[in-house]
């Protein structure tokens, strides 16, 4: 142990803590020595009894390095007192008591044995991460804690974590969360910022960084900062180029390398290292030797659209506190530099903290996690940060898709305690259940491992005519685009993955050799859970189902034959890539949904890793998916209604088969629906029913206490269906009276009553009955009545007493006064005010334009 290091200030207070309570948050600064030294003070302490203590490491990098530098403090052997145990890698004995392992591990563990037995302490370690895997153990340890196992204690502990609100999660009624906060001892570090914003490549900026610093003559290892491997390389491939006046020794980290390959970055080195690493060294792994950090303030962020079901790897720029972590590696042993490749003004832009993973990510084995725990309802879960409850719906949408869960309660189903015992995406998992019963797990398990990881093959582009015509070997088949990935990734391992030649047939040597590790990790999985059979014969059309199986809810169906563009469920629709093989076939799963920016507005959709499907293959497999309908539509070209059998998976329209009978009542609503849609026209809804209409709705609108039957859409339609019920043609409804049923929409009294309440005219002075024109829409946008109107010329009024009225009185005419000549003057709903103050007015210039007319 270093009891030098600065969490040793607070030991005596983690101890008394931990001894008289079972929750602690521990906040201390990176290189203060947390990861390493409170594990062993716990255990020294006698805290966790006789049972183990579990340290969780976000990253599987962190949890072996970590782990192997404990055991050698404790002058052990790794996996004896002190081991690890991260996914297909575990180096535990019964004899280990402090354990490293990653989230996903304890969460099998709790799937296994909900109480964790044999476990006395958990340490949640860099926690501020926000691990979405790291938050669902904190929920589900706080539970267990709260019910089965008060005796278990936890400590979450961070660098830069915001301490007050995991404190709250965790408090009590009866007794609060302590935080602990070690100061921590850094050397100061030297932040330089650029003057102005550069345009060039951030990775020829890091490596003009590197040569700066080593020419500066300022001793010390460099660690640089890049967003993912293909920076790494070219940024390890610009700082060999540039002129320094010693040696170095360049050295990439990040977690696709080989163990021995991810201990050079800790290994002591006769040269100045400059360690190129993803932001796996962020955290945790204490580098020695570094006193100068290149940081370029990105990083690769997964973020997944839930409500479009599309995942994105973007690179974003990285928040303040992760900016703050990477610049403590420079002053851990020394005073140090931190050379941020953007400016001031632009770090105070930056966010705070990092999104929580939660509520950024794909939920779906999460939710499956929980169901297996009978935890029904994910979005009510306890959560220190609720996830999106639309990420939530979407993640049970789909394992209910896939057949995992019972679609009326909600439990596991047989296939979904399956799916359960295979720690992988549901999707991949339920690829595996399939491939056990068909036979293929050895291609599917392939299948899944080309998935799971980076492109295996390039993008072509045109300049590329080279690699295109090597690609067609491994095109031998256009029923999946898996099939041209396997016989690739064949070709890479017939040659040893070597890089020159994989480079040639546009293959990502490192890819395949990565597809590799996980296709045998995958075979182990399959083994212990006894899916393999020594005899397996897998054929084409099994390994097609296997594929269908797990990504069926991307089912996907051509427009038309000549077209790449397709339809989706949930109204979803994309563009097939050029160079995928399956251009035939009408119906195929996409393994791949990709949005990248295009021309016009909006962006393009891209369907990628496609895999020819049969109908009968899914109505076999999802047959609680497929509904058959009759529907009637209505066909423009032809002018007539047509029936036909729909066959459809969810709302996707797999099939169509035309019927010879039709119902007459679904024709006929089909007729009314199109002409709603002004498909064609009706001479005989004429002005006289659109005034019938508009009469009932006045009554309505006037007089709500007689409950007339309004005409909205609904009601009209309703009519128009009636009417044309039977009917198929265009020419039948339009020579179809419509009046008979549209008075059947009111009762006999209320017909009568109509004429009374709104009547089509009113009686003149004069004996004369004048037209009433009532307007369409009843009421104003306020809701206020709009009256009907009369055309009556100014002269002929005189002898009007009163504004004549309507709807029992309530409602005045509108008087729209002319001229002799017809012409429009003004209108009044008052006559007899008009009279008296409008009149007088206008009285003068009448007589001298119409002076015939006997002006009163």
């Amino acid at each position: 142990m270093h009891s030098s290091l600065p969490i040793w200030e607070i030991h005596s207070a983690i101890v008394d803590q931990l001894r008289t309570g079972n929750r602690l948050v521990l906040v201390a600064p990176t290189g203060s020595g947390k990861t390493t030294q409170v594990p062993q003070m716990v255990l020294d302490a006698g805290l966790a009894g006789d049972k183990k203590i579990i340290v969780l490491q976000p990253r599987r990098v962190a949890a072996r390095t970590v782990a192997a530098r404990v055991a050698w403090e404790r002058k052990g052997k790794l996996g004896d007192e002190v081991g690890y145990q991260i996914r297909f890698d575990d180096h535990t004995s019964l004899g280990t008591r402090i354990c490293f392992v990653t989230e996903g591990i304890l969460l099998r563990w709790l799937q296994e044995n909900r109480n964790l037995p044999d476990i006395g302490m958990i340490l949640f370690d860099e926690f501020h991460e926000r691990n979405l895997l790291s938050d669902v153990a904190l929920a589900l340890v706080k539970h267990l804690q709260g019910t089965q196992r008060p005796d278990l204690k936890m400590v979450v502990m961070s660098a830069t974590l915001d301490a007050e609100p995991v404190a709250d999660y965790l408090s009590t009624d009866k007794q609060p969360c302590p935080i602990l906060i070690s100061e921590g001892q850094s050397f100061p570090v030297e932040v330089r910022y650029l003057i102005s914003h550069d345009e060039r490549p951030i990775t020829d900026q890091a490596a003009e960084a590197v040569e700066a610093i080593v020419n500066s003559g300022e001793p010390g290892d460099i660690l640089v900062f890049m967003p993912g491997v293909g920076e790494i390389h070219s940024t390890i491939n610009a700082s060999r180029s540039v002129r320094t006046n010693e040696r170095l020794a360049f050295i990439p980290l990040h977690g696709e390398l080989q163990p021995e390959e991810q201990d050079l970055a800790f290994a002591p080195n006769p040269l100045r290292k400059v360690v190129v690493s993803t932001n796996v060294a962020e955290t945790s792994v204490t580098i020695d030797g570094i006193r100068h950090v290149v940081d370029s303030g990105i990083a690769r962020i997964a973020r997944y659209d839930s409500e479009r079901g599309i995942g994105t790897l973007g690179i974003e720029e990285i928040s303040r506190a992760s900016a703050d972590q990477r610049k403590g590696r420079a002053g851990r042993t020394a005073p140090g530099t931190c050379h941020r490749l953007w400016t001031e003004s632009g770090h105070l832009n930056r966010p705070e903290r990092n999104t929580p993973e939660i509520q950024r990510s794909d939920l779906a084995e999460v939710v499956l996690l929980l169901h297996s725990l009978h935890i029904r309802k994910a979005a009510a879960f306890d959560w220190l940060d609720k996830p999106d409850a639309q990420a939530v719906e979407r993640a049970e949408n789909l394992l209910r898709m896939l057949g995992a869960l019972d679609e009326s309660t909600g439990e596991l189903t047989d296939i979904g305690h399956r799916m359960r015992r295979l720690p992988m995406h549901p999707r991949y998992s339920r690829m595996l259940v399939e491939a056990a019963k068909l036979g293929s797990v050895r291609s599917a398990g392939l299948c899944a491992a080309l998935v799971s990881g980076r492109d295996l093959l390039q993008r072509l582009r045109r300049e590329d005519k080279h690699i295109s015509e090597a690609r067609e070997l491994f095109e031998a088949s256009q029923e999946s685009d898996f099939f041209t990935l396997m016989r690739a990734y064949q070709f890479a391992k017939k040659n040893n993955f070597g890089i020159e030649t994989c480079r040639r047939y546009g293959i990502n040597a490192q890819s395949a050799r990565q597809v590799e590790q996980t296709y045998d990790q995958i075979l182990q999985i399959a083994e212990q859970q006894k899916l393999l059979k020594p005899d397996e014969q897998s054929d084409d059309t099994a390994l097609l189902r296997c594929i269908m199986a797990g990504f069926i809810d991307q089912l996907c169906i051509r427009r038309d034959s000549g077209s790449l563009e397709c339809d989706l469920t949930e109204g979803r629709h994309g563009t097939l890539m050029r160079e995928s093989v399956v251009q035939n076939a009408p119906l195929f799963v996409t393994a791949s949904i990709r949005e990248v920016p295009s021309r016009g507005s909006e962006n393009l959709t891209l369907l990628g890793l496609a895999s020819a499907v049969k109908r009968e293959w899914i109505e076999q497999m999802f047959p609680q998916h497929i509904k058959v309908q009759v529907e009637h539509l209505f066909d423009r070209t032809h002018k007539r209604v047509a029936a036909v059998k729909l066959i459809r998976f969810c709302d996707l329209v797999m099939a169509h088969e035309h019927q010879r009978d039709l119902d007459p009542t679904a024709s006929g609503r089909s007729l009314a629906d199109a002409y709603r849609k002004d498909y064609f026209e009706l001479p005989l809804f004429n002005h006289e029913l659109k005034q019938f209409i508009a009469r009932v709705n006045l009554v309505c609108a006037v007089l709500p206490e007689l409950e007339f039957p309004p005409f909205d859409e609904k009601a009209i339609t309703d009519c128009l269906s009636r009417a044309f019920a039977g009917m198929s043609l265009v020419k039948e409804a339009q020579a179809t009276h419509l009046k008979e049923e549209f008075s059947r929409h009111l009762a006999r009294e209320q017909l009568g009553w109509l004429d009374e309440l709104a009547p089509l005219t009113i009686s003149w002075p004069d004996d004369r009955k004048l037209k009433l024109q009532y307007p369409e829409e009843a009421t104003t946008k306020g809701g206020d009545p709009i009256a009907p109107e009369l055309q009556v010329k100014l002269h002929e009024c005189f002898a009007l007493k009163e504004q004549p009225l309507i709807c029992e009185g309530k409602l005045p005419v509108r008087l729209w006064l002319c001229a002799p000549d017809g012409k429009r003057i003004e209108s009044t709903l008052n006559w007899p005010t008009f009279k008296t103050t409008s009149y007088p007015k206008l009285k003068s210039t009448l007589q001298q334009k119409y002076p015939r007319v006997n002006w009163l």
